[in-house]
């Protein structure tokens, strides 16, 4: 999926952090890997699978960036990324994915070591009653929420 198809669904997208803190109202959470992980499994089973997304640009590394990321990752992690890796040309686009526990665990973790960071998004959802958010993985644990105002 790209941006463009992520924003036609309604979530929350902007390029730069700058540009988040000036259009939306923000909120920081601290999150250790096993406390966000908890977080977002509960804000994915509120909002529904359907409307839960994360990008994510391991695909776009060179070979050793991912090697060292890869050193992160159990071979269960490995072969997971084996399995969703997009076609080459996809990976010139923005890459964005259905969030899945399995790929949840996996940026929980790379953003716990602060070795990749990934935005997650929730669309609005009708049965949950939950406004739309991003949330943007960062420094020391850190996940920056993203809001209307």
């Amino acid at each position: 999926m790209t941006t463009a198809q992520l924003t036609e669904k309604g979530a929350i997208w902007f390029d730069r952090i700058t540009e988040g803190i000036k259009q939306y109202a923000d909120v920081k959470l601290v999150m250790d890997e096993k406390k966000a992980l908890s977080h977002f499994k509960c804000l994915k089973k509120e909002y529904g699978a359907e409307n839960a997304f994360a990008d994510f640009y391991y695909f776009r590394l060179d070979f050793d960036s991912r090697e060292m990321v890869e050193e992160l990752l159990d071979e269960e992690e490995i072969d997971y990324l084996r399995l969703i890796a997009p076609a080459q040309e996809e990976v010139q686009e923005d890459i964005i994915f259905p969030l899945s526990d399995k790929l949840l665990r996996i940026i929980v973790k790379l953003n716990d070591a602060e070795m990749l960071f990934s935005t997650i998004y929730f669309v609005q959802s009708d049965t949950a009653g939950r406004p739309r958010t991003s949330w943007w993985g960062n420094y020391e644990k850190e996940y920056i929420c993203f809001r209307d105002r």
